[in-house]
C-alpha cells in the first residue's frame, strides 16, 4: 500500500475509524516513527546553536500530539474489536510504539534544549504560561531520570512497573472472566432491575446458554449487593468479587496479583528513592494542592474523626431494621442490601423506581441543553463522521459558529474488557506555530450494560451521578483556550487538580431543581414529581455512611501503601489495619480486596484520596451557584474564564482564588 493510501498517514482533524484497518498500524507506526526520529535529529541539530520556543518546543509538540493520536486510535479499536489481527497488531505495535515515547522522554539532548531555553535570557520575558508548560516539561525530563546518575537503573524500574501494571489488570480480566453463573430459575433472581435480568439474558444468549448470565464485574457486583433478594446468591458473588486475583476464593492461586503488587510496590518506591524522594507517596503528589503525604493522612483522619458519629447512628440504624427482617447481623453480603431496603421503607421511594424519569438518550439530551444554558456553547451531533462504534456518537462543541472542540460519547460496557466509567483524551488544545489551532477531543466512555433490542436504558442516582462526573470532565478539556499543548488539557492536571470539575458537576445531582428539569418518564414523557424528588433526595442523604467508609478505607490504605513500603507489612496486612481504624464495614475473612483494587495500577497509585479533596473545593465552588442561581451564566461565565479556559497554566488553588473574586464583584455590584 502507498503510504498516501493509509488513513494513518493521511492529514484529518478527525480520525477515520470507518476507514482504518488493523493492517495499516505497523506500516504507518514505521513511517511515523522514521519521521520523528528525523524531525528530532533536525530539532536537536538546528536548535543547537539558540534554542527557540516555536523550533524546539512547537515542532516537539507537533511530533508528541501525532504519537498520542495514533496511540489512541490503536488502542480504541484494538479493544473493541474481536478479531485476532487486532490482537496482533496490538501486541506488535504497542511495546514499539511506549519504547520510542519513552526514548524522547529521556532523550538528554532535548533536555539540554529545554534546559537551556528556560535558562535564556529571553526566557525572563516568557509569559507565565510559557514559563509553566517549560518547568513542566523539565520536570517530566527529570522524573525520567535526566540529569541523574541512575538513568540507565530509572530505564529498567520504569519498565518493570509498566510491565507490572499491565500483569495485574490481566490478571484482574481474567479473573473476572473465570467467574459466571448461569439461573434457569427466575425466582433466584428477585429484586434484581429488569434491565438488569433483561442483560443477563441476553449474555446467556450470545454464550448458546438457556435462562440468565451473571458474570463478574464492578457494575454486577453493585447490583446484586444492593437489590438481590437471594442471600445465598449475595454471598456468593460478594466471596467471589472481594477475593478476585488472590490466594483466596472460587479461583485461589490462578490469577494472583500478590506477588505482582509486591514487586509493583518494591519497583516504585526504588523509583522514588533515586529520583530523590523518601517513598513512591511523595513523588506522586504535585506540590500545588496537596503538599505531602502526612498533609493527605492528616486530611483524610480529619474527615474520618467527623463520620464517627454517624457511623455510629447508621449501624444501630441499621443493625434495628435487620433484626426485623429476620437478619442475626450485618454481614458483608448484607449490608448494602439491607440498607436500601431501610431507605425504601423510611422515604418511600427507591432508586429503581425513580430511574424511569430518567433513560438513557432523554437524560443525556437535557444535560447538554444544561451545559448550553450554563456555558452558551452549542453541542450538536455529527452523524457524517464515523466512530469505532455504532452506539458510539460524535458531538461537536461550537460557540458562535466557531468550533471549540470534540466529544465522543460511548456509554456501554465494553465485552473486550473490564468497563469502568473514565474520560480519555485523544488530543489536547493547542496552537501550531503557523497560527492553526488544533481542537481539543474528550471521550466519554460508560460502563452500562447494553440492553437488547429497543428496551429503555434506565439509570439510577448513581449512574446519573457518574454521567454528570464524566460529562465535567469533558466539558473541562474541550473549553481550554490554552495555546500549548502540556499545559492545556485534563490529562496534564495533578490527580487532586483533575478530578474536581467531575466532582463539581456532581452536586447538581442533588438539586431538586436539577432533577425535575433533566428528568422525563420514559413512558409519559412527564417530568419527575417535586414530591418524588423530595424522596429521593431523603433517601439519598439516609445510610451514606458505608459508602464514605469504604471510600476513606481505600483511601487511606492507597496512601499509607506508597508512603511505608519497607517497612516490612505486605500489602494485605497494611489493608487490614487501615480496615480495622475506619472500622465500621463488616469483614469476611478471606477478603483478599487489595489484588483488586484497579485503581492503583490506572493512574490513581497515592491519589484515590483526590476525589475528596476536590469534594472540598468543588463545595465552595458550588456555593456560588446556590447562591446565585443553579443556571446562572454569569457565574457559569467565572467559572469557565477563570477555572476551565485556563487549563493547567496556573494552580488550581489560583484559578479558585480567580473565580471567588469574580463572583463577589458580582455580589457586590448587586448589593
Amino acid at each position: 500500500m502507498h503510504p498516501t493510501e493509509n488513513p494513518l498517514l493521511q492529514r484529518h482533524d478527525l480520525p477515520p475509524f470507518s476507514k482504518i484497518q488493523a493492517e495499516h498500524f505497523s506500516p504507518a507506526l514505521d513511517q511515523i516513527i522514521t519521521e520523528s526520529r528525523a524531525k528530532v535529529a533536525e530539532i536537536i541539530k538546528t536548535q543547537a546553536p539558540f534554542p527557540t520556543w516555536d523550533d524546539l518546543v512547537l515542532a516537539m509538540d507537533e511530533i508528541h500530539a501525532r504519537l498520542k493520536g495514533f496511540g489512541y486510535v490503536l488502542e480504541r479499536l484494538a479493544t473493541t474489536r474481536t478479531e485476532e489481527a487486532w490482537e496482533q497488531v496490538s501486541l506488535d505495535c504497542t511495546p514499539r510504539l511506549q519504547q520510542f515515547k519513552r526514548s524522547l522522554r529521556q532523550n538528554a539532548e532535548l533536555f539540554q534544549l529545554y534546559q537551556r531555553l528556560a535558562d535564556s535570557e529571553i526566557a525572563k520575558h516568557f509569559s507565565s504560561v510559557r514559563t509553566r508548560t517549560l518547568e513542566k516539561i523539565l520536570r517530566q525530563f527529570r522524573r525520567d531520570g535526566l540529569g541523574s546518575d541512575s538513568q540507565p537503573a530509572l530505564k529498567d524500574l520504569q519498565l518493570r512497573i509498566q510491565g507490572a501494571r499491565s500483569l495485574f489488570l490481566e490478571h484482574l480480566h481474567e479473573a473476572n472472566k473465570a467467574w459466571n453463573r448461569t439461573f434457569d430459575d427466575q425466582a433466584r433472581l428477585s429484586g434484581l432491575p429488569l434491565s438488569f435480568r433483561q442483560r443477563m439474558a441476553e449474555q446467556a444468549r450470545e454464550q448458546g446458554r438457556t435462562g440468565w448470565l451473571l458474570t463478574l464485574n464492578e457494575e454486577s457486583f453493585r447490583i446484586v449487593m444492593r437489590y438481590a433478594d437471594d442471600a445465598v446468591l449475595r454471598k456468593q458473588v460478594y466471596v467471589a468479587y472481594s477475593t478476585r486475583a488472590s490466594d483466596q476464593g472460587p479461583h485461589a492461586g490462578v490469577y494472583d496479583n500478590g506477588d505482582v503488587l509486591w514487586q509493583l510496590l518494591r519497583d516504585r518506591h526504588e523509583l522514588a528513592t533515586l529520583l530523590g524522594y523518601s517513598n513512591y507517596a511523595q513523588l506522586a503528589l504535585e506540590p500545588e494542592q496537596a503538599r505531602s503525604p502526612e498533609e493527605v493522612q492528616a486530611f483524610l483522619q480529619g474527615m474520618l474523626q467527623q463520620q464517627e458519629s454517624v457511623f455510629i447512628e447508621d449501624a444501630a440504624q441499621l443493625q434495628a431494621f435487620a433484626e426485623t427482617q429476620g437478619f442475626s447481623g450485618l454481614q458483608p453480603w448484607n449490608y448494602r442490601y439491607l440498607a436500601q431496603k431501610l431507605r425504601h421503607r423510611m422515604t418511600g421511594v427507591s432508586e429503581q423506581t425513580v430511574s424511569a424519569w430518567f433513560e438513557l438518550e432523554s437524560t443525556f439530551s437535557q444535560l447538554l441543553l444544561m451545559a448550553k444554558d450554563l456555558f452558551g456553547v452549542d453541542i450538536i451531533e455529527r452523524r457524517d463522521v464515523a466512530t469505532w462504534h455504532p452506539q458510539v456518537r460524535l458531538l461537536e462543541v461550537r460557540e458562535r459558529g466557531e468550533i471549540l472542540g470534540y466529544l465522543y460519547f460511548d456509554p456501554f460496557e465494553d465485552a473486550n474488557q473490564d468497563s469502568f466509567p473514565n474520560t480519555s483524551t485523544l488530543r489536547n488544545r493547542r496552537i501550531t506555530a503557523e497560527g492553526r489551532p488544533r481542537y481539543p477531543i474528550a471521550t466519554l466512555h460508560g460502563w452500562l450494560p447494553r440492553v437488547p433490542g429497543d428496551s429503555p436504558v434506565l439509570l439510577d442516582h448513581r449512574q446519573l451521578r457518574v454521567l454528570f462526573h464524566e460529562l465535567g470532565h469533558c466539558l473541562h478539556h474541550v473549553l481550554s483556550l490554552v495555546e500549548y499543548r502540556a499545559v492545556s488539557g485534563i490529562s496534564e492536571l495533578s490527580r487532586d487538580a483533575a478530578e474536581f470539575a467531575g466532582v463539581l458537576f456532581e452536586q447538581w445531582c442533588f438539586s431538586k431543581e436539577c432533577l425535575v428539569r433533566l428528568s422525563r418518564h420514559y413512558q409519559t414523557g412527564a417530568p419527575l414529581p417535586e414530591t418524588i424528588a423530595d424522596q429521593l433526595l431523603a433517601y439519598l442523604g439516609m445510610q451514606t455512611s458505608w459508602d464514605t467508609a469504604a471510600f476513606l478505607r481505600d483511601a487511606l490504605f492507597d496512601m499509607e501503601l506508597h508512603r511505608s513500603h519497607g517497612d516490612g507489612r505486605t500489602a494485605q496486612q497494611v489493608f487490614d489495619q487501615v480496615n480495622a481504624q475506619v472500622g465500621h464495614l463488616p469483614v469476611f475473612a478471606n477478603e483478599r480486596w487489595p489484588n483488586g483494587l484497579d485503581y492503583i495500577v490506572t493512574g490513581y497509585a497515592a491519589g484515590i484520596y483526590a476525589y475528596a479533596w476536590s469534594k472540598r473545593l468543588a463545595d465552595i465552588v458550588f456555593k456560588r451557584f446556590k447562591r446565585n442561581g443553579l443556571y446562572d451564566r454569569q457565574t457559569a461565565k467565572a467559572l469557565r474564564e477563570a477555572i476551565f479556559e485556563r487549563g493547567d497554566s496556573r494552580p488550581l488553588s489560583e484559578s479558585i482564588a480567580a473565580f471567588l473574586q469574580a463572583t463577589d464583584h458580582r455580589a457586590g455590584a448587586g448589593s
